[in-house]
């Protein structure tokens, strides 16, 4: 017994003694996955002022702290090293439910955003108003009536009053043309969605994400981690604090379409969010190939945002390379936690008519969307707004969504924060189909786990026709694909490469998954 109580005293005294450890000379308190700039290269240490990893000088001018940071030391030291936050203490002015209700199904579309710049200017609503609500300043302390202050027809909304632009403002930074908060104006009214036709742009995919999909539906806390670029830590909405050059945060102080996205699981799901957003200003698919590890995997997310494109369009990323990268990245991650999900967005396009976008910019990007759906497999799902993007600017034009070129304002990141939600909003029904049974399937080896075959069963499905079977790698190759009838498939393990497999079946909308290890 006394030499049971002497082991803890020494390991608590063990433990006590190393998480107080003594920083390496020179070195500045940081935290972690929080955006920063260094004057030169940068050694980043954890509490017990472990090693986390090196970031050469020139790729730590600004870059984002490796998950677990708690030490900092930068070479010369001289260089110094300043953190950004991403916010200011002022809280979001917004009403989060009706900011998250689906501008492609909502009865009611609140604070829509176009951009007025004189009497004569005009801009296009999204949908046609059944009924005008409200239009207001950018910080809603004006109202506007038509008739004296503006006028409408069918979706146009052009400006009559000079006093409407009175906060348009627009500076040059960064070779970007920005629209200040200022300049818009907001526009809630009851629409008429019926002719526009793009509910199949967003919808509930978490059939492809089984593990996220279980852990909310029983209520278990989830971390999500998002990796990316500017766009991604929010940078043009209006609460972002971090680009001061550019932006002043102002009305409605609201955060980024990750954060918005987090809260909105809390708040749907009634269960925790740990957010971590790992995304920095000028990062490529590159960078986050060469960082992942150190970024993601210390916080074993069980969902992961992958954000990248708006830096690989200028010509130094092929989509083929592009698609190596984040095929990269989502291995590394993997390697750490091997139940982890993906959802990979696919960007917003940006307007090649606006100051600072290369000419082909658009065509750039859907090469990259091209390669991202391609990625699409079990546990990894794409989140397409570059189709999303261009089918609503097809409507309204990039320039009453965008605060500049390369980044979306309010009103279009809060479709990136709607439309991705819905990929994992609660679906009461629409798993159940004419069978009355929520498909599933189960695979079981002989003996298990073993080399030996694999009978894969499924229920749920109709019977009338016959069913896809589809084995992947975590890689998502193909390992196996045809059609069997029935409701069952004996299938040689000999196809599958050793470890863990996907095994999807699939009958028209219908599918269903499940995870199977397989030993040689």
């Amino acid at each position: 017994m006394k030499s049971t109580f002497f082991v803890v005293l020494f390991l608590s005294l063990t433990v006590r003694f190393f998480a107080q450890c003594t920083p390496p000379a020179g070195s500045v308190a940081a935290t972690s996955n929080t955006i920063y700039y260094a004057g030169g290269s940068c050694t980043f240490y954890d509490s017990l002022c472990n090693v986390l990893t090196n970031i050469p000088s020139g790729e730590a001018v600004w870059s984002c702290s490796p998950a677990k940071t708690k030490w900092v030391l930068v070479n010369p030291v001289s260089g110094g090293y300043y953190e950004f936050p991403n916010y200011t203490g002022t809280p979001p002015q917004v009403d989060f439910r009706k900011y998250m209700l689906p501008f492609w199904k909502a009865d009611t579309i609140f604070n829509e955003l176009i951009l007025l710049s004189g009497a004569g200017s005009s801009g296009k609503l999204m949908f046609e108003p059944q009924q005008l609500l409200s239009v207001k300043d950018y910080n809603y302390q004006n109202s506007y009536n038509v008739g004296s202050d503006f006028s409408l027809n069918g979706r146009t909304l052009t400006q009559i009053a000079p006093a409407m632009s009175a906060g348009y403002s627009t500076t040059v930074g960064s070779g970007l043309q920005n629209v200040q908060h200022s300049s818009w104006i907001n526009v809630s009214y009851i629409p008429n969605q019926s002719n526009w036709g793009g509910d199949s742009l967003t919808r509930f995919r978490g059939n492809h994400l089984p593990n996220t999909i279980s852990k909310l539906n029983s209520q278990q806390s989830i971390t999500v981690q998002a990796l990316g670029m500017s766009i991604t830590a929010g940078l043009n909405v209006s609460g972002f604090a971090g680009d001061p050059n550019n932006f002043t945060p102002n009305t409605p102080y609201m955060k980024s379409y990750v954060e918005m996205f987090a809260e909105q699981i809390r708040q749907e799901y009634g269960i925790g969010v740990q957010l971590f957003n790992s995304s920095c200003g000028g990062k490529t698919a590159k960078w986050g190939d060469d960082y992942c590890t150190p970024l993601v995997n210390p916080n074993q997310p069980d969902l992961v945002l992958i954000d990248f494109g708006m830096n690989d369009i200028w010509g130094n990323t092929s989509a083929n390379q592009f698609r190596t990268y984040i095929q990269s990245i989502m291995a590394k991650i993997r390697q750490g936690n091997p139940n982890v999900e993906f959802i990979l967005v696919a960007n917003m396009l940006p307007d090649v008519s606006g100051m600072g976008s290369p000419s082909n910019g658009d065509v750039l990007m859907k090469g990259f969307e091209q390669e991202l759906l391609g990625l699409e497999t079990l546990g990894v799902v794409c989140f397409n707004m570059t189709q999303l993007s261009d089918s609503i600017y097809q409507r309204k034009g990039a320039k009453h969504c965008n605060a500049n070129a390369l980044h979306p304002n309010d009103y279009l990141a809060r479709w990136y924060a709607q439309g991705l939600f819905e990929l994992i909003r609660p679906q009461p029904n629409t798993s159940i189909h004419e069978t009355g049974i929520i498909p599933t399937v189960k695979a079981t080896s002989y003996p298990n786990p073993s080399a030996g075959p694999v009978l894969v069963e499924w229920q749920g499905f109709s019977t009338n026709s016959p069913a896809i079977v589809r084995c992947l790698d975590v890689k998502g190759n193909v390992l196996y694909q045809a059609e069997h009838s029935g409701n069952q498939a004996l299938l040689n393990a000999t196809v599958f490469n050793t470890g863990v497999v996907f095994i999807l079946v699939e009958q028209g909308n219908m599918r269903a998954a499940v995870r199977h290890t397989v030993l040689h």
